[in-house]
């Protein structure tokens, strides 16, 4: 299940920053709960996080030959798949128990949504770039690149943030490779190499 590989790929990214750079890691969850998606962009914002990064696995139609990785920035999506990843994620929300006004990504609030992440747009587009290359160093998968759509868990962060598909749940290969430890390690190593990229660029100024 998504919520068990993506669990697993941050608890390993989290001792990999913690145990090599001395950061502090906030989760926005460590076990098996369910955290709604504004609560999760919250969380990073009242840490006064340097960087949030949201974990996910992806899904197509059963048995489908697609797979890879790829990263998102939140803009509006500017292809159907794109769109379509960004719906998926984004229907977390009927799990929800309470209600929550979340932005429509549709005319003049989708355009405000964009503009509040411009500040810092350049360093999440290095950071997206950086998970992307990191990663295909480390996967026999499929780099499917940096990609743009519009993710509420995205919304609002105050500070880079990239939101990572790491495989296809749904194609047998990923499936099977995403159920190993050792591959999962490969992932979070891969991202850590891409955060290390990012402060070794950004620290120094």
């Amino acid at each position: 299940k998504e919520k068990d590989i993506t669990l697993d790929i941050s608890k390993e990214l989290g001792k990999l920053i913690e145990r090599n750079l001395g950061m502090k890691v906030i989760y926005t969850r460590t076990e098996d709960v369910f955290v709604p998606l504004w609560e999760r962009t919250q969380i990073a914002n009242n840490a006064e996080g340097d960087i949030f990064i949201s974990i996910h696995a992806n899904a197509a139609k059963p048995h489908s030959s697609t797979k890879g990785f790829e990263t998102y920035l939140l803009r509006i999506g500017k292809t159907d798949a794109a769109v379509d990843v960004a719906k998926r994620e984004n229907e977390t929300i009927k799990l929800e128990e309470q209600t929550h006004q979340y932005i429509d990504f549709s005319d003049a609030k989708k355009i405000v949504a964009s503009m509040t992440q411009n500040s810092a747009m350049k360093s999440s587009e290095f950071l997206a770039e950086a998970i992307q290359a990191n990663l295909s160093k480390r996967l026999n998968s499929k780099n499917r690149g940096v990609k743009q759509a519009g993710f509420h868990v995205l919304v609002g962060a105050s500070m880079p943030n990239v939101l990572i598909e790491v495989g296809f749940i749904t194609n047998k290969d990923d499936a099977r490779s995403l159920s190993k430890y050792q591959y999962k390690r490969e992932i979070a190593r891969g991202i850590f190499e891409a955060i290390l990229d990012f402060k070794n660029k950004y620290e120094r100024k």
